[in-house]
């Protein structure tokens, strides 16, 4: 079988949070499946010295084509759209004000080389204006709903043609998401709880959850995975000292060299966050908590920019020996999860959850609200004496949150042996992305039996 992946993240080519990632993980799980993919991605201003030049395809100049991991990688060379700084906008959590003309050229793009292909399996909004365009079979995987692409309405009628105009239409608007949406032959996403919530509230789906709950193909919810291979601190080299889950006395070299790093008062309780900065994230719930937190001897990592970015540099302005706030990297992430007593993810909502799968693979055990991704892969402390492996809380509220922290903080201060059992649980339990591929598959295999 022959796949086309439609994406505006790849890693390590290109990536913003854990898009990227994703996208890498499922597409290499895909060909051990023995599944040919192909990945036909933006042409970034910071990609330009990769790929050999082919004939492009309109509206693009060229394409050039690369290998990552094995993989086919089409690099898609369209200046007018990509050759500026950032993937989406100029800075970390910015956007450009014509996004949705640079991704509806891209998918004119993806959907002239879908044609070639068995499937063309389109991810999040950036990519799926492409199932309005071609014949082939489409699945659009909705990583995070709450992005839509948006755009005037009678420009993206002339570029998708007048037969998308209904599909597209959104208050007088054009949605890119909505039109993917109801044009793919089925869609998918990242989590059987984060499934069930963009049917049922609005909030979470950007204002989609009536047109995904009326679908005639019900929203599929397959659960997302991390590369275990190259996330392993037993074997990685950016981590100040090797470490598994029978010998995690070493760990405590990376818990060094993150509080050194950062400044931090190592007598505390270090928490890291990574990921984008933004009101998804749960970051207002520690507002009215933190002071008291950081009293009792919270103290806090978050690497990454977002919208929220204010609030964060406010706490670091406070307690600048409690709270440390910088710009995402690769390095600095691997050493927060490795280095980070234990992992701070209090979202609104969130989709599967990717940074509480690789803070467990690295022994932090993670503090969570049950929501999404989260409540099908953290098991609470007190809720199962053998395959608990963090904390959580189900009330979006900052009792709530308080209540998971603190407990999560007396665990590892008052009972050592309790905290390291919930490490092992969180290092030894197979997060990767081989079952996420096996159902992939299978969506494959049933959509292609419906376009016979």
């Amino acid at each position: 079988m022959n796949v086309l992946f439609v994406v505006a993240e790849f890693a390590p080519l290109a990536t913003s949070g854990g898009l990227g990632d994703a996208t890498a993980g499922i597409a290499r799980a895909l060909t051990r499946l023995e599944l040919d993919v192909t990945i036909v991605m933006p042409r970034y201003q910071f990609l330009r010295d990769l790929g050999e030049a082919r004939p492009g395809v309109e509206p693009a100049q060229a394409l050039y084509e690369h290998e990552v991991h094995g993989l086919r990688v089409w690099l898609v060379d369209d200046p007018e759209s990509f050759d500026r700084p950032g993937i989406y906008g100029p800075e970390p959590g910015t956007a450009y004000e014509d996004e949705w003309r640079r991704w509806g050229r891209f998918c004119q793009v993806a959907a002239a080389l879908a044609e070639d292909f068995d499937v063309v399996h389109l991810h999040d909004a950036q990519a799926a204006s492409t199932a309005l365009m071609t014949s082939t079979p489409s699945i659009l995987t909705l990583h995070n709903a709450a992005y839509p692409v948006m755009g005037p309405i009678e420009e993206a009628v002339e570029m998708f043609g007048e037969e998308s105009r209904d599909l597209l239409e959104w208050y007088g608007q054009a949605n890119f998401l909505k039109a993917g949406i109801l044009a793919a032959s089925q869609v998918t996403t990242v989590s059987l709880g984060y499934a069930r919530q963009i049917a049922e509230d609005p909030e979470v789906s950007s204002g989609l959850n009536e047109q995904l709950a009326n679908l005639m193909y019900p929203v599929i919810g397959i659960m997302n995975g991390i590369d275990i291979r190259r996330f392993n601190p037993e074997t990685d080299e950016d981590i100040p000292e090797r470490y598994g889950p029978d010998d995690l006395a070493p760990r405590q070299a990376a818990r060094q060299a993150l509080a050194a790093l950062t400044g931090l008062d190592e007598t505390g309780v270090i928490f890291g966050m990574v990921g984008r900065m933004t009101g998804q994230k749960g970051l207002a719930l520690l507002d009215p908590i933190i002071e008291g937190l950081v009293e009792n001897g919270f103290r806090l990592v978050a690497v990454g920019n977002g919208d929220d970015d204010d609030r964060v540099d406010g706490w670091v302005a406070r307690y600048p020996q409690a709270v440390w706030h910088e710009p995402y990297t690769v390095e600095l992430a691997r050493l927060v999860w490795a280095g980070g007593d234990s992992f701070l993810m209090p979202s609104k909502f969130e989709p599967g959850g990717l940074g509480n799968l690789y803070a467990m693979r690295y022994g932090a055990p993670p503090v969570v609200r049950f929501t999404g991704g989260l409540a099908d892969t953290v098991i609470d402390a007190e809720a199962s004496a053998e395959s608990a492996n963090g904390f959580g809380f189900d009330e979006y509220t900052s009792e709530a949150l308080a209540g998971a922290v603190h407990r999560a903080m007396a665990v590892y201060r008052n009972n050592p042996e309790r905290w390291a059992e919930l490490q092992r649980v969180g290092m030894t339990t197979d997060w990767g992305w081989d079952p996420a591929a096996a159902r992939y598959q299978w969506v494959y295999n049933r959509v292609l039996e419906r376009n016979k």
